[in-house]
């Protein structure tokens, strides 16, 4: 057969005499070509039913579905609305739902997601065109890859040194695979602050002001940048770019200050982001930063939401004109603290972009809860105060351990904040069932990786048991204290519903990682509550049943684990940073086998002492901490630090 594949379906349903897609018009390519491609994901939807016809609208705004003889006419203004229309359906379709009229409009001119290739993980270039037919049927038109030194500089093969970093031929197509779907693809960079990979090497070191920022006002430095925008914007279409410029902690205070003396770390920021907005410039970009440095230095503690902030009128004022802010906020569930936040911009000088977070970084499955929380309100309020344009941020944190596609319904969620806030939660599970075939509820329910037992309400909550307990040594066993006695049995019942789920539908198969982690768990928070007692004890058939059967058991577990992470990791991202996680992985297994041997040692003469078992444990961390309490693998894998 010839033509496109959605000629080929046409084709065959005709000769079926069943109904068929009625595709856009010709010139309408792009529209006809992503949808050759979300056929080509989900072949069984399109084997016939109900047919679509996609009118083009452009001088309407929004979106409306309307039931017609034998199908439904979708009109669009945008092409992310058609997409999201045909989500919509798919997802009434695939839910048993009757197909009916509807209308609706974001309030958002640029709606998107970042998500960090950064931290460890770089995305192989499928996995992305996978997410991205994913959020188009959502409605975004945005796209930023969080690149800190993943990507290809000619003529600098220290920067992104064996990490994975894109070329130039990979962001290309990503940014053509987007095109299809009416996405912008946005370079997302530092140029200032969390250049650590970077300027670890010897040859970048004398542009090093502190370990993780470079230094401002050096003349190497700057080159340096202006090679990274280059290179960095070359590849898409879009002339915006995200240069950064957040976190820049201790920013003149290390190099800078033997060069120069101390200098207003106001006066440093700004003079260095007018120097990077020249370049952008030249380049004939459009920059935007991350807002919370300004709000940092004029807060006595340092903090990005402190309320007594004060920013110097004149700091703010040297903000070029073109620059834009972004006011990013992950953590407050009340509506009004956004609406003080944006005030705040706005009396900059400058109305913001507003970026809300999902809660990927530090775990190994999305704090779907906690994030839907934080979006509802932030999106809410970004939404009331007439803001045009919102993203939303996915982290990996510490290892990049977080399967980044949990976070899929948090970013329905987003699209539906976005689109019809006022029944986001009650659309929320038909309309993911359309934009990723899967269930909503069931991933929400893996969230109890982190949301156990004891704590407050999951949507307040932000703790990461599920990876600190995962790295916590067993034998050392120092967070004991933090293990409360309910755990056991809440992983295993969770071990089990995972499982279950992960057979029920294509993408549900995600489910069972979250399931063999949640079994682990389970048989190692066994062995940290029961292992120091029985040991002072003198409980010797407790020690032998850890010894011969606990142990063993977890030991082949967490061997599973890793092999299933590993299958994961390969699958979805370049094979760099997977050293990282594998040493976890081997130090855990490592140390298991060693506190087999020590419990042998133990049965055969119980004169011979196990010291580490005979430490006494304490409450490291103050109870009402407990809610909040994200643990790095640092913090849990021992308590010493090597430097």
């Amino acid at each position: 057969m010839s033509g496109s594949l959605l000629d080929q379906v046409d084709a065959v349903v005709r000769e079926a005499g069943i109904a068929a897609l009625r595709f856009p018009e010709a010139e309408d390519l792009a529209l006809r070509q992503g949808i050759d491609e979300i056929v080509s994901a989900y072949p069984g939807r399109f084997a016939g039913g109900a047919a679509v016809r996609f009118m083009s609208c452009p001088r309407s705004r929004g979106l409306s579905v309307k039931v017609v003889p034998g199908g439904v006419e979708i009109n669009y203004s945008r092409l992310c609305e058609a997409f999201r229309a045909l989500g919509i359906v798919m997802g009434r379709l695939e839910s048993g739902l009757e197909l009916e009229n509807y209308a609706e409009e974001s309030a958002f001119e640029t709606l998107g997601v970042m998500v960090d290739v950064s931290r460890n993980g770089v995305l192989r270039v499928e996995a992305v065109k996978k997410m991205i037919r994913h959020f188009a049927l959502m409605g975004l038109n945005q796209l930023m890859l969080y690149t800190e030194d993943t990507y290809e500089i000619p003529g600098e093969p220290l920067f992104g040194y064996f990490r994975g970093g894109y070329s130039q031929k990979e962001l290309a197509a990503i940014d053509d695979y987007a095109s299809l779907f009416g996405m912008e693809v946005v370079p997302c960079i530092q140029t200032l602050g969390h250049l650590e990979q970077v300027l670890q090497w010897p040859s970048y070191r004398p542009m090093q002001d502190t370990a993780g920022v470079l230094l401002a006002g050096d003349a190497a430095a700057e080159r340096l940048v202006e090679k990274m925008i280059a290179a960095a914007s070359a590849p898409f279409r879009s002339k915006r770019i995200h240069i950064g410029m957040d976190e820049a902690h201790g920013i003149g205070s290390g190099q800078y200050r033997f060069r120069n003396g101390l200098k207003p770390p106001f006066e440093i920021l700004t003079s260095h982001l007018e120097r990077v907005a020249e370049i952008c410039r030249r380049e004939g970009l459009t920059p935007m930063i991350w807002s919370d440095m300004f709000f940092r230095l004029g807060s006595r503690s340092g903090q990005y939401y402190d309320r007594g902030s004060q920013i110097p009128e004149a700091a703010a004022k040297q903000i070029s004109e073109e620059v834009q802010v972004v006011y990013w906020d992950y953590y407050h569930t009340d509506t009004a603290f956004y609406d003080d936040w944006i005030a705040r911009h706005r009396a900059m000088g400058k109305e913001p972009v507003f970026a809300a977070g999902i809660w990927t970084w530090n775990r190994s499955w999305a704090a779907l809860p906690h994030s839907f929380a934080t979006i509802g309100a932030g999106m809410g309020s970004a939404r009331r105060n007439g803001l045009k344009e919102a993203f939303v941020t996915m982290w990996g944190d510490n290892g990049a351990e977080c399967d980044f596609f949990s976070a899929l319904p948090a970013v329905q969620f987003f699209a539906e904040m976005a689109y019809a806030p006022k029944h986001a939660e009650a659309a929320l599970k038909t309309h993911f069932r359309g934009s990723c075939a899967a269930s909503s509820a069931a991933w929400i329910d893996a969230s109890r990786l982190d949301c156990i037992p004891g704590t407050s309400d999951p949507r307040e909550a932000q703790l990461n048991p599920s990876k600190w307990l995962l790295w916590h040594d067993p034998i050392l066993n120092f967070l004991e204290r933090h293990i409360p006695e309910t755990l056991p049995g809440h992983y295993a019942g969770l071990a089990t519903l995972c499982t279950e789920r992960a057979t029920a539908e294509t993408e549900d198969a995600r489910l069972g990682f979250a399931g063999k982690l949640a079994a682990v768990l389970s048989r190692k928070a066994a062995l940290h509550l029961q292992l120091r007692p029985a040991y002072r004890n003198g409980d010797a058939a407790t020690l032998r049943r850890i010894a011969e059967e606990l142990i063993p058991t977890l030991h082949r577990e967490v061997r599973d684990l890793w092999k299933a992470d590993r299958e994961r990791w390969h699958a979805q991202y370049k094979p760099f940073g997977w050293e990282i996680l594998e040493g976890r992985y081997g130090a855990l297994l490592a140390r298991m086998e060693t506190l087999r041997e020590k419990l042998a040692d133990w049965l055969a003469d119980p004169s011979r002492r196990i010291e580490e078992l005979e430490c006494e444990s304490c409450e490291v961390y103050p109870s009402e901490e407990w809610d909040t309490l994200v643990l790095n693998y640092h913090n849990t894998c021992s308590p010493s630090r090597v430097y």
